[in-house]
C-alpha cells in the first residue's frame, strides 16, 4: 500500500492555531489600548500647554487674558476666537467680527467658524467632535464642530478660608449664573443690565499666584453628549444672564453634572475620559493632570479662584 504525503493542517491544528492567534490577541489587545491612550493624553497635555502659551501672548499683546463681552442680547464669540492668531490660525481669526454674534444668520462671518476642525481644541480620547446644539447647524446642513477644552470662569461655593461665598453674577435660574473670580469670567457688559466688574483679568489681578490658579480645563467626558445641546460649537462666547460655553464654573466634582435643559449649562462638570482625573492647564502655563479624587470645597475651588486667599497644601 502506498503511503501519501499529507499536506496542509487537519480541522483540529487550524483550531488549535486559531486559539492561539485570540489568545495573544486578548493579551496584546490592552496593552495596545493602554499605549493609545497614554498617546492621547501626551496629545491632549500638548493642546493645553498651546492654549495656556496663546493666552500669554494675547496677554502680552493686549495687556489682559481675553475678555468674554457680552453683545447685550446675542452671544458674543468666546476666548477660542480671540486666540486664534495665536496657534497658527491668522487668517481664520481676522475672518472674524467681535460686533457680530457667534451664531444665528445666514451670512454671518462668526457662524462660519464652526465649520473649521481645529484640533488644537479637541482631545484625542473623546468621540463627539460635533456640537449637539441644533442652532450651531452651518448652512450647508452639517453641525459645526465644538470644544473640549473651556476656561475657567470661578468658583461657585464658599470660599474656605474666609467662609463667604465666591462672587456669581447674574440670576442662578438661568444656566446657574456666572461666576466671576476665575481668570477667564464673563466680562464687563456692553448692555446697561451688567456690573462693571469683572473686567478683562490682567496677571496682577491673580494674587493667589498664577501657578495656583486653573485657568483652562478639560470638558470631555463620556456622558456630556447624553444631553442634546450641552456640548456646543467652539466659537461661542456667551451672553449675559444666560449660557456660557466657552467656560464654566467650578462648582461641583469632575465628571458628576450634566446638561440639564436651560437650567445649568454654565454649572457642567469639567473632566475627561482620561483614567482618573483630567489635564488642566494654569495661569503660569503650566499643565498638570488634576485626580477626580480632589477635594471639591478644600483643592478644587479655591483652585479656581484668582484671588481669594485661600491656602491650598496639596493636590
Amino acid at each position: 500500500m502506498r503511503k501519501t504525503n499529507r499536506i496542509g493542517f487537519t480541522l483540529i491544528e487550524l483550531l488549535v492555531v486559531i486559539a492561539i492567534i485570540a489568545i495573544l490577541i486578548g493579551l496584546l489587545l490592552p496593552a495596545v489600548q493602554k499605549v493609545r491612550e497614554a498617546a492621547n493624553k501626551m496629545k491632549c497635555t500638548n493642546n493645553l500647554k498651546q492654549l495656556g502659551l496663546a493666552l500669554h501672548s494675547y496677554h502680552d499683546n493686549n495687556q489682559s487674558f481675553p475678555a468674554n463681552k457680552n453683545l447685550a442680547t446675542v452671544t458674543s464669540i468666546g476666548w477660542h476666537v480671540m486666540i486664534l492668531p495665536y496657534i497658527e490660525q491668522t487668517a481664520l481669526g481676522n475672518s472674524a467680527n467681535p460686533s457680530l454674534p457667534s451664531y444665528i444668520t445666514a451670512g454671518n462671518v462668526n457662524r462660519l467658524l464652526g465649520g473649521n476642525k481645529i484640533s488644537t481644541f479637541l482631545c484625542p480620547s473623546y468621540d463627539q467632535i460635533l456640537s449637539l446644539s441644533a442652532i450651531d447647524n452651518l448652512p450647508n446642513g452639517t453641525m459645526a464642530y465644538t470644544m473640549h477644552y473651556v476656561g475657567i470662569a470661578g468658583p461657585k461655593g464658599t470660599n474656605p478660608t474666609t467662609g463667604t461665598a465666591y462672587n456669581v453674577n447674574g440670576p442662578a435660574t438661568t444656566q446657574a449664573g456666572l461666576a466671576a473670580d476665575g481668570i477667564l469670567p464673563f466680562h464687563k457688559s456692553l448692555s446697561t443690565t451688567a456690573p462693571a466688574t469683572p473686567g478683562a483679568v490682567k496677571i496682577g489681578d491673580i494674587t493667589d499666584g498664577t501657578s495656583n490658579t486653573m485657568m483652562i480645563a478639560e470638558w470631555a467626558w463620556q456622558g456630556l453628549e447624553a444631553t442634546p445641546g450641552a456640548l456646543r460649537a467652539w466659537q461661542r462666547g456667551g451672553l449675559w444672564d444666560n449660557d456660557f460655553p466657552a467656560c464654566k464654573n467650578i462648582g461641583s466634582s469632575m465628571r458628576t453634572v450634566r446638561y440639564i435643559t436651560n437650567t445649568n449649562h454654565n454649572d457642567i462638570s469639567i473632566g475627561s475620559n482620561h483614567t482618573g482625573g483630567c489635564n488642566i492647564a494654569f495661569g503660569d502655563g503650566s499643565v498638570r493632570f488634576i485626580r477626580e479624587s480632589i477635594d471639591l470645597n478644600k483643592v478644587l475651588l479655591p483652585l479656581a479662584s484668582r484671588n481669594g486667599g485661600e491656602v491650598v497644601t496639596e493636590y
